[in-house]
Parts: C-alpha cells; structure tokens; sequence
C-alpha cells in the first residue's frame, strides 16, 4: 500500500523553507517508537519520503509512505496525534491547519498506469532539491539511468505485486528515453552543516520505445510521486511531480 499525507502548517513567521526537511524529518522521527525508530535508521532503503515546499501561498508538508507498516504507523501519528509541528533544534513551533491522506494499493497503481493508455511524453517536475551520487560526485543535471535504476529498485523492495527488473528491460528503457527539454536550475541543499550540490526545476522526456516501455515509464514516473527519486529523500530531497503530456488533436 502507498499512502500520501499533505499536512499544511500555518507558518506566522515566513520561516519555513525547503531546506527544512531534516529538520522535519528530525521531529518525524521523535513522534515514532523507539522500535520503529531503530529499524529505520538499520534500513538504508527508508520505506518512506517526506518533503516542505510552498503552494498557493501555504506551506505543506507531505510525507509519503510506500508499505502498509509505515502507512499505518504514520496514519496513527499524523492523522490522529498531530496538532503541531516542533522543530527543537530551532525552537519553533508550527499550528497544524489541515490534514489530508489518499492511499492506493500497487495492485491500483499498476492497474491506472501499467494496464492503461499512456502518452510518450512526460513532463518530470522536481520539487524539491534533487541530486545523485555517481562516482562520488554530486549530479547537476538529470540522470536518466541514476533515475530509473533508482526508482525500480524502490518499487521491487516494496511492492508485493509486481517486479519491474529485468537487465534487458532497463537497458531498452534507457536507449529509449531522451531529454526533449528542461528548465532547471541548480541550487544547494542545506542539510545540517552540508551543503549538497543538486538541482529543481522539470524536464521533459519522450519514450521512442514500444507502447510497454511507455507503460513501464508511466509506472516509475507516478510510483516517483510517492518514494522521491535520488538521494536523502527521507531528508526532504528529491520530491517529483509528473505530468504527461498529451497533443491537442487537430480539427
């Protein structure tokens, strides 16, 4: 099962940015048990993201889960405990002014994108701060492999339903993708007294490939919206938004 929780924090000050997601992340962490705790800081693959950004003029903070554990533990936390936010480490305090979940379980998630009609184009928005270690240097740019290696690996841990992976399979996927556009920028992210090298803003990809490649595509790309693609997305790093975008038939 993957859940998605949008909490939206009313923030008096102007304080909140983006760059704050550690330090969500942080006060996250204190509100889970010592047990769920523990388990998450031995797993290198966390079974869930979270991330602050600014929309219509309110800040949210969305945390998304991708197995029923973490749906169920967080669903208890953040839907039923939490009526604010404390960042300790800054000594703020920040009102809950509403609460939202949707969850859908892989089984819909592949039925809605694997087993429907797609388009080849999709517009892939990076919300947050996004960055991939390669050869131990930071990404400035979009790495096509980095992402869909990243993404499928997330998917195979998770999701009881269906496995992506097959070495052939990626590599077709790979040669069939091209970066048709971007408008991106690159930025830094904050993350205690680290300064990440990354990138925000979107890019546009057209899939050469057979109908299925676009399918598979369409899959990782709306399976990104719940895990985050790159690294630190526990951290607040690497949000995605995906858009497909379909032409307008002539009359």
């Amino acid at each position: 099962m993957l859940s998605k929780f949008e909490i939206t924090l009313k923030d008096s000050e102007n304080d909140i940015n983006r760059n704050m997601g550690s330090l969500f992340h942080g006060a996250l962490m204190e509100m889970v048990s010592r047990d769920y705790g523990d388990y998450l800081h031995e797993n290198h693959l966390k079974p869930f993201s979270q991330s602050i950004f600014k929309r219509d003029d309110e800040f949210k903070w969305i945390v998304n889960c991708l197995d029923r554990e973490s749906s169920e533990i967080f669903n208890d936390i953040l839907m039923n405990r939490l009526d604010k936010v404390e960042i300790k480490n800054k000594n703020k305090t920040y009102e809950v002014i509403s609460k939202n979940m949707q969850t859908i379980t892989y089984k819909n998630l592949i039925d809605s994108t694997y087993f429907s009609d797609s388009a080849r184009i999709f517009k892939v928005n990076f919300l947050s701060p996004t960055s991939f270690k390669i050869d131990e240097k930071y990404t400035l740019f979009p790495n096509i492999e980095a992402i869909y290696k990243n993404l499928i690996r997330k998917f195979d841990s998770f999701s009881t339903e269906f496995s992506i992976y097959d070495e052939d399979m990626l590599e077709s996927l790979i040669d069939s993708t091209e970066i048709i556009g971007y408008n991106l920028r690159s930025t830094v992210y904050h993350l205690e007294s680290i300064k990440i090298p990354s990138y925000i803003g979107n890019i546009c990809i057209k899939i050469h490939g057979t109908q299925q490649m676009t399918q598979i595509v369409k899959l990782l790309l709306t399976f990104a919206e719940y895990s985050g693609t790159g690294i630190k997305t526990a951290l607040g790093m690497g949000a995605v938004k995906t858009d497909e975008v379909r032409k307008i038939a002539k009359k």
